[in-house]
């Protein structure tokens, strides 16, 4: 018997759609429409690559969410159905992505 993968996510509305794809799929999910979506540990990190500089991104199974990691921020928190709607909304409050978090570089000293 072929189980489905069964892993959900929102929609725009708020919809619950589930993968009906083999549980040992590989790739994209799939809903009954023929709509796909990443998987949430990939999304997670383009996200994180995008506003880590600035903001937690954090998947809760349900729901996208950015803390901004400046407490006194206006819009500290979002909380979003879709990472679509949840980088759409940091857009306008933010503006564009700030980009990765820098790398840290140790600083050399040149002996002579």
């Amino acid at each position: 018997m072929n189980r489905s993968c069964l892993e959900a996510h929102l929609t725009s509305a708020g919809r619950t759609r589930r993968c009906v794809r083999a549980r040992t799929h590989e790739g994209a999910h799939m809903d009954e429409y023929g709509d796909t979506w990443a998987p949430p540990a990939q999304v997670l990190a383009e996200l994180t690559s995008r506003w880590g500089r600035t903001h937690k991104i954090a998947w809760t199974g349900r729901f996208w969410l950015a803390t901004h990691h400046h407490p006194r921020a206006p819009w500290r928190s979002q909380i979003e159905p879709t990472p679509e709607q949840l980088e759409s909304r940091l857009r306008a409050h933010y503006g564009m992505p700030p980009g990765p978090p820098a790398e840290r570089t140790k600083r050399r000293r040149d002996v002579p």
